[in-house]
Formats: structure tokens, C-alpha cells, sequence
């Protein structure tokens, strides 16, 4: 029951954000209040986990609130867009080789002024895509992409004061996002 009310709210969230997002141009502005990242970040995860049976999710955080002022929903859209885009870069793998296994490693780490989030998987990676083309909105290399994932995803990183940054590695890809914490 408790994956049917998160499934269901879910694609509630999903049919705003298409609604919200039709128009690139006016993505509205964040509304900042105290979040706990640690928590939008597991809830993305978990919501992957159910419907991925074949890709091991792990999941490193500190124990304790990482609070940072941030808008709660666009920061849930970026942490979903990008596990989501992980996961379709490990089912493109799958393709060429069925017995491929999936790998999601997120790693959150902090210090005293900043939180670092560090997303890795074993998928195709970015090789060769201009990484500036690639969060440029309606560039895709998606069948049945809109181009607007990582455009979306940069802008709202952008607006919180964050940093964004895509890496290719050896076989996969590494995105590192850096946001301030929330200080009292």
C-alpha cells in the first residue's frame, strides 16, 4: 500500500512537472524553505528500486539531516530526472547484453559549509556527447526524449546556488552536484 501511495504521488508529480514544464521559458521561481536532502534524494532512489529489479542501487549518506534551503519538488525533479537518466543508460547496455547487470552508486558527503552528491553508474556514459549540447534544452540522443531533462535539472541547480558537473569515466557516467547547506 505504502508503494502504491508513493507510485500514485509520484505520477501526480510527474503530470504537474509536464504541465508545469510546457513551457520552458517559464519555469517558475523556487520557493526556498528548510529541506532535508538526505530524504528527497532516498525517496528517488526507492521509487527507482521497485521498478529496476535488475540494477543494485546503493545508497552512502550520512547519518544525520542534511538540511539545505532549497524548493523540495523542483529538487526531488532533479534528483528523479537523474537516476532516472542513469537508469535508461544502463537498459541501453542491456540491450547489447541481456545478462548485463546495473549499477547505482550515490554517495553524499558534506563538510561544514557544502554538501556534495556524487551520482555513478555503469551505463553508456557521455563519450561522445558535447557535454554543452547536452544541457542545452530540446538537444536529446533519445528516441523519445524531449530534450529537456538536463536543461531543466541545470537550471534548477543553477538556481539554488548549486553547482552541476558531468563526468565520463571508464565505463559509465559520474555527476557531482555541490549546494550549500542551510545555516540558521
Amino acid at each position: 500500500l505504502i508503494y502504491l501511495n508513493t507510485i500514485t504521488k509520484q505520477i501526480k508529480d510527474i503530470e504537474h512537472l509536464v504541465n508545469e514544464f510546457s513551457d520552458f521559458a517559464r519555469m517558475p521561481k523556487p520557493v526556498f524553505k528548510k529541506i532535508d536532502l538526505n530524504q528527497i534524494i532516498s525517496r528517488s532512489i526507492n521509487l527507482n528500486e521497485l521498478s529496476e529489479k535488475d540494477t543494485t542501487f546503493n545508497l552512502l549518506k550520512p547519518k544525520t539531516k542534511l538540511n539545505i534551503n532549497g524548493d523540495e519538488e523542483q529538487l526531488n525533479r532533479v534528483f528523479l530526472n537523474l537516476i532516472k537518466n542513469s537508469v535508461e543508460s544502463i537498459q541501453e547496455k542491456k540491450i547489447k547484453n541481456v545478462d548485463f547487470k546495473g549499477k547505482i552508486n550515490v554517495d553524499i558527503k558534506e563538510d561544514s559549509d557544502y554538501i556534495y552528491v556524487t551520482i555513478v553508474d555503469n551505463g553508456v556514459g557521455f563519450k561522445e556527447i558535447d557535454k554543452s549540447k547536452m544541457i542545452t534544452p530540446y538537444f536529446t540522443t533519445k528516441k523519445k526524449g524531449t530534450g529537456l531533462g538536463l536543461a531543466i535539472v541545470t537550471k534548477i541547480i543553477s538556481d539554488h546556488n548549486s553547482t552541476i558537473l558531468f563526468n565520463s569515466i571508464k565505463n559509465g557516467a559520474k555527476i557531482e552536484i555541490i549546494l550549500p547547506k542551510y545555516h540558521d
